[in-house]
C-alpha cells in the first residue's frame, strides 16, 4: 500500500505549542508519532513524506527514523536541512544523512499516478496557503496549472477546522489535499483516503 504524510517535526519542542499538538513534551510526541506510523504503515508499504521531518539535534534522529515502517520517499520541506533554500554547503553536508533514511526527492513530484488512474502533483507547499499570514517561499512552489496537489506545510488542524483542514482550493478552483500530521490525527494517510477525498470534491 501507499501512504502520504508531512510535517512530523520529530524533536521540535515549539511545534507542540505552535500547532496545538496534544503532547506534554518532545519524547511524548516522538513516541506517539512513531507508534501511530507503525500502527498504520506496514514494513512493505511505501510512504511519501512531504517534508519537515525533524528538527533539533540531528544526532538524535536516527533512533527515531530507523524505527519507522515502510519504504520512505522524502519530498523536501523548508525545515529540512537539505531544502533548496539552504546554502549549498549545508545541503551537501546533510544529503548523505537524509539518504540513509529516505529515497530523497529534492524537487516536487509531478504527475504521480494514483491507483485509480488520477494524476496528482506532490509538494511540501500548497499552490496557495500557509501556516502564517501571506504565502511564504513562493519561489519554491509549483505553479497552479489545474492538477490536484497533495501537500503539507500549513499545519491546519482537523479538530479545529474539520474537513477544511484537509481540503482546500486555489483561487482558480484547483483542489489541494493536505496530508500533514496535524490534519490526520498524527498518522500517515492512505492512498485510498486521498482518492476518496478527491472523488468527494470533484
Amino acid at each position: 500500500m501507499r501512504f502520504f504524510t508531512s510535517d512530523t517535526h520529530f524533536g521540535h519542542q515549539n511545534i507542540i505549542k505552535y500547532a496545538n499538538r496534544p503532547f506534554v513534551d518532545v519524547p511524548h510526541m516522538n513516541e506517539a508519532l512513531v507508534e501511530n506510523w507503525n500502527a498504520t504503515v506496514g514494513p512493505e508499504d511505501e510512504v511519501f513524506h512531504l517534508g519537515d521531518v525533524a528538527l533539533g539535534p540531528w544526532v538524535e534522529w536516527d533512533s527515531i527514523l530507523t524505527r519507522l515502517n515502510g519504504f520512505k520517499v522524502l519530498v523536501v520541506g523548508n525545515h529540512d536541512r537539505i531544502f533548496k533554500g539552504m546554502s549549498s554547503s549545508q545541503q551537501e553536508r546533510f544529503y548523505p544523512l537524509y539518504a540513509e533514511w529516505f529515497d530523497v526527492v529534492t524537487d516536487e513530484v509531478k504527475n504521480l499516478l494514483l491507483k485509480d488512474g488520477t494524476k496528482v502533483n506532490l509538494s511540501h507547499f500548497p499552490y496557495t496557503g500557509d501556516s502564517h499570514d501571506g504565502d511564504r517561499y513562493e519561489e519554491f512552489r509549483l505553479p497552479d496549472e489545474g492538477k490536484t496537489l497533495i501537500h503539507g506545510h500549513t499545519h491546519a488542524e482537523f479538530d479545529a477546522l474539520g474537513m477544511d483542514a484537509r481540503v482546500s482550493r486555489t483561487a482558480a478552483g484547483t483542489l489541494q489535499i493536505h496530508v500533514g500530521q496535524d490534519a490526520w490525527l498524527y498518522r500517515p494517510v492512505s492512498e485510498q483516503e486521498v482518492i476518496n477525498l478527491i472523488r468527494e470534491n470533484q
